[in-house]
């Protein structure tokens, strides 16, 4: 068969949970198990991990999200295909990010959650569980990699995993991946981590900035930029030794920061030797407020858009070490969140105030039985009003599988299967939402529809 080879290969460990996903640019978040809960080799093979990998076998992208992934954006993902003749055992590579600690607090990331964890015993127990669970498929793996979701050299557990990291098989086939945000790497710390360096080596390195004020801002630190430039200096002095042999830098771009991209750009590729330089547009997550809205440059409502467009225009991003991941398209995103608001608070008028929108519910809801996809505002109303007149045996939400509303349980795209299809699904998203309602049909719900298309009749 043939793939995306992030469904086969991309296996990350997000949490303290030990919640496991393959690929992190599904639109749903593609968690398939939990290390507390299971075993790796039980959660590979999972039935949600199935559903995953025969969407990619089907060449069905509809649950990728192009503003994350660069295959999806630039239309080329099966250039990034493999084909097997069956899964193996345990995954080939693993992706260590599941402490979730950082130095840096980036304006943009929502990934990091320090200063809300759970009691720091129980969160310390339920990591030396997640660590057993690895260190019994460690040996097996021929690519590691730490840390997508905080930062490296502040993570106790993943830097004990690799600097004990033994695989059985030769050396000439394993590598490492170390993903950090600069502000940690020099020598002491390196040389925690220093047996990484007999094997093939690629180090990710993101930059937000090279000026003082914008780097301090978009990454919340009160560090100097000179203690990165510094770092910068001794990564490109292991890079000229062999001992990495990879060096990404990357940023992430958006209002503060896209008119230096030019100037960043070639400052990477000349100063710092990278290899390949990764340009990566912010992706605002979840309730967008207007901070977030406004740091999407590449939202064709944004004030600065035009003036974005020209600087992309620049020579040097045609060059081959450097890759645009938004692929020159817009987000998406939409209007501000004032109209976004005032559209949201009309949908919820609609819900409680408005008798033909009540009896156009009556006309589409059939067999008395109803499920909302989308635990916005917008559907936590929803699923409030239609209890009171219907059975709603679930609920549906791309990041809030195995939660409650008002006593209903509720499931993420991945967890489906077993559902009854012949409920009405009303979708309450304010966008995105036609790629739900195609994405739901597919899986077999027999009747879907948007709000939006309810209160437009």
């Amino acid at each position: 068969m043939e793939l995306c080879r992030r469904a086969i290969e991309f296996i990350q460990v997000c949490n303290e949970e030990g919640e496991v996903r393959i690929c992190g640019w599904l639109k749903d978040g593609g968690i398939i198990g939990r290390l507390v809960d299971n075993t790796m080799e039980e959660i590979y093979h999972s039935a949600e991990a199935e559903l995953i990998r025969t969407y990619h076998v089907n060449k069905d992208y509809s649950n990728c999200n192009p503003n994350a992934c660069p295959f999806v954006a630039n239309n080329n993902v099966e250039e990034n295909f493999i084909k097997i003749d069956e899964v193996p055992k345990f995954p080939p590579a693993l992706y260590l990010a599941y402490e979730n600690v950082c130095n840096y607090r980036c304006v943009m990331c929502g990934a990091c959650d320090c200063d809300t964890h759970i009691d720091a015993a129980l969160r310390e127990q339920k990591l030396n569980k997640v660590d057993a669970e690895l260190e019994k498929i460690l040996p097996y793996v021929k690519k590691i990699s730490g840390n997508g979701l905080g930062e490296l050299f502040v993570s106790k557990h993943t830097m004990k995993l690799l600097s004990e990291w033994k695989p059985i098989a030769d050396p000439a086939e394993c590598s490492a991946a170390l993903e950090t945000n600069g502000s940690l790497f020099n020598e002491k710390n390196w040389s925690r981590i220093s047996n990484l360096g007999q094997y093939y080596l690629e180090v990710a390195i993101t930059v937000l900035s090279f000026e003082e004020d914008t780097y301090q801002e978009l990454s919340g630190t009160t560090l100097p930029l000179s203690n990165l430039i510094d770092n910068l200096h001794f990564v490109k002095s292991l890079r000229e030794q062999g001992i990495i042999n990879h060096l990404t830098i990357a940023t992430v771009y958006q209002e503060k920061n896209f008119r230096e991209l030019p100037q960043f750009t070639k400052r990477c590729i000349e100063e710092f030797a990278a290899d390949y330089v990764r340009l990566r547009p912010v992706d605002v997550w979840g309730e967008v407020d207007m901070a977030g809205w406004f740091r999407d440059v590449r939202n064709e409502y944004h004030p600065y858009h035009k003036e974005f467009l020209e600087i992309m225009k620049d020579p040097i991003f045609k060059h081959p070490k450097v890759h645009d991941w938004g692929g020159g398209q817009p987000s998406g995103l939409g209007p501000e969140p004032y109209i976004r608001t005032r559209a949201k608070w009309s949908l919820i008028e609609n819900i409680f105030c408005n008798e033909k929108f009540e009896k156009e519910i009556d006309n589409v809801i059939e067999e008395n039985r109803v499920a909302v996809y989308g635990m916005t505002a917008v559907g936590k109303a929803l699923a409030s009003r239609l209890r009171e007149r219907y059975e709603i045996p679930f609920l549906m939400d791309r990041s809030m599988q195995g939660e409650k509303y008002a006593g209903i349980p509720i499931f993420a795209v991945n967890h489906l299967k077993d559902l009854d299809k012949n409920v009405t699904v009303i979708v309450s998203l304010d966008r995105n939402e036609d790629a739900v309602v195609e994405l739901l049909k597919r899986e077999g719900f027999q009747k879907v529809i948007s709000i939006n298309e309810l209160v437009r009749n």
